[in-house]
Formats: structure tokens, sequence, C-alpha cells
């Protein structure tokens, strides 16, 4: 497949005559499959600037995808860019190959930010048995020489983690006006330069990128509008995620422990207290009942006070069978309730078995968050 990415045209009043025209004859001279625009049509995000970007790029004979930049959202452009070029995200899925373009744009700021829900609908999109691109309009990664490292996305680190859990083979993107490719451990992260704008930073003309890709190589080209083409480079794509960012994940994902019984009024809220007094700080543990008692066993609190925990204030809970899934851990004092694990523990009649059952869930607690450990750190 054979792509044409141009960026950062800033129609208006940094456009240079002639070089959007020129790019275009060569576009369509080239016979891309798909030519993909990283935002920054305009200057200001006016109506009139985007009738022009519209007209100039109807000439090219390609399928066109075309994402916002931060310049087209000034000024109320995100209603034009939309009337022109339809919704900031897309997305294209073709036999061996993933598109997804996301909105990187904020209103009337130049700070890029994807957000948690648009990274969830474009996590949803990537194909783990293709070949995944992702276009957006700001920079991943600071690129060198180019004033101040400005203008990252927000969330720059959520989707560097994302693109490498997901394999994704090659991201486009623009905004800084100059041509760069970088390799992220798996991910090729290739930038265009300014196709219109006089604004072209440490480069001869103003310029864009060609790239053909397959199933194994990303094959890079620079193409000066005036100036003839540079060959960059040829990358093998190994889009495999490496193990390390899984281990990460599961290291820091937080653990939900659950204790569960009948009344919950006296063995399950030691064993809450204990564990969150024991535990790791990423783990908590709750106590509830099927059918929760009136109030907390005053043995229960005594026993706890004794070991400096305050429980004056601790209340039954009743728990629903739908709320267990969010638990990673359940534990049962009851033989009859479902759970991962039952503790045979008798209920304690006076002061002296509760300190016993405290004693013996002390111990049990101990050995269930080293096993939870454990399982974190296989």
């Amino acid at each position: 497949m054979r792509i044409v990415h141009i960026s950062d045209i800033h129609f208006g009043e940094e456009i240079v005559k002639g070089k959007v025209e020129k790019a275009v004859k060569q576009i369509n001279e080239l016979e891309p499959d798909l030519v993909i625009v990283t935002g920054d049509l305009t200057c200001w995000g006016i109506h009139a600037e985007f009738r022009e970007a519209y007209d100039a790029l109807s000439n090219i004979k390609s399928d066109i995808m075309v994402i916002p930049g931060n310049h087209d959202a000034r000024n109320s452009g995100d209603v034009f860019f939309e009337l022109y070029f339809g919704k900031p995200k897309k997305y294209i899925n073709m036999d061996s190959f993933v598109i997804v373009a996301v909105n990187s744009t904020q209103p009337d700021r130049d700070e890029g930010y994807i957000g948690h829900d648009q990274r969830e609908w474009m996590e949803k999109k990537f194909k783990k048995n293709k070949i995944n691109i992702l276009t957006l309009h700001h920079h991943i990664v600071p690129i060198p020489y180019t004033g101040r490292e400005r203008n990252v996305l927000i969330d720059a680190g959520e989707i560097v983690e994302t693109l490498v859990r997901k394999g994704v083979a090659l991201v486009l993107a623009g905004h800084r006006h100059m041509p760069y490719s970088i390799k992220l451990m798996r991910t090729h992260i290739v930038h265009a330069g300014t196709l219109g704008s006089f604004k072209v930073l440490a480069m001869p003309d103003n310029n864009y990128n060609i790239i053909d890709i397959d199933e194994e190589y990303v094959n890079l080209k620079l193409r000066f509008i005036d100036l003839g083409e540079v060959e960059i480079g040829r990358y093998k794509i190994k889009p495999e995620a490496p193990e390390s960012i899984e281990m990460y994940h599961k290291i820091q994902k937080p653990k939900r422990i659950l204790f569960l019984s009948r009344k919950n009024e006296c063995r399950t809220h030691i064993a809450e207290a204990l564990f969150n007094k024991l535990a790791p700080k990423n783990m908590l543990a709750l106590s509830a009942g099927v059918e929760p008692a009136e109030n907390v066993n005053k043995l229960a609190i005594e026993v706890l006070k004794e070991l400096g925990i305050r429980a004056d204030n601790r209340r039954t809970r009743k728990i629903l069978k739908d709320e267990m899934r969010i638990y990673d851990y359940v534990i049962s004092f009851d033989p009859d309730i479902e759970a991962d694990e039952y503790w045979n523990i008798e209920f304690p009649k006076n002061m002296q078995e509760c300190r016993l059952v405290r004693n013996i869930l002390q111990k049990k607690i101990k050995e269930l968050i080293s096993k939870i450990v454990r399982g974190m750190l296989k």
C-alpha cells in the first residue's frame, strides 16, 4: 500500500502561492492508495480558509483521510472542518491494514489531548492480526531542532503505552513543520513537514512523505515539492508488544479483596481491618454480608481496638451478587456462600475466642497477601 502523508498546509496568510497546486499534481502522478492529511489545513480556522483547503484537496484523485490540527480548532473551526471533511476521528479497516485517525485538538488551544474516551475507542479499533496505523496531528515524542519542545500531547505517556501494547506499526503526525522519523520500541513514528506554509523549519523546501508499506516493511521517502525526493529509510515491522509492558500492568493493577459472610458482623470485619493494615498500597479489602446483621458485633470492635485500629464507626454492609464481579478475590466464612476460597473459622462466643480468631486471621491474611503478590510477579 502506498500512502502520501501531508500536513500543515495553512491556507490563509501563511500559504506559499503555487506550492499546494504543484504538490497535488505530483501526488496524482504517484497514484497512492490513500492520502492522509494530519491537520492544520488553515491558519485561523475560519470558513474562507477551509473552503480554500477543500477546493484544493478536491483535486486529489486518490482516497483521502483528513483530520484537524490545533489551528483548525480555532474560532469554532471544528464546525467548518466537519462541514467539509467530516468527523474529526476516522477509521479504515482493510484486508491487511487498520488505520485509526484520532482528534488530538482542543478548541482554541495549542496543546494536544486524546483523552480517556477516545483512547478507549482507538484501542478497540486496532486489530491483533493486522498492520495497525495511527494518525493524529500533535507529535507524541519531542522533535529536535524545532525550538522549544512544546505542545507534545498532554497524555503522551498513555498514548505511547497504547502503541506498544497494541503493537501499532506506524504513527503519522504533523504539527511542528519538521519532517522527522523515529523508532519507539516497535513503533515507527513519522512526522510530516509543512506542505504549504512559509514557516519551513530547517528544510530547503516545502515537503511531504511518501510511504510504501507491506506486511513486513515500511519504506519512507521525503519529497520536496521543487527539489525532488530523498530516500529516508526502510524499516522492518515488528508489531509484537514486549512482555515488560504487560508485566508492569499486572503489577500496578489494584487488587480488590472481599471478605464475605452471611451476617457481616464479626469475622469479616476483623479480616477487612487486618488486611488493610498489612497489605501493599495497591490492595484494598472490604467486607459484606448476604443478609447483614443490624450492627457490628462488639467483640470485633474491642479486639481491633487492642491493635490500635479504630472500629467504632464500622457498619455492616449488604452485597448483591452482581457487585461481586469487581473483586479480584472473594473469601467466604460460610460454606454455602460461593467464593474463591472458604475459611473455616468458627464464630467467636467471647473475647478470648475472638482474640484467637484474630490471631488465626492475621496468619491467614499474611499468607493470602503473599499469594496475591506472587501471582502479580509471575
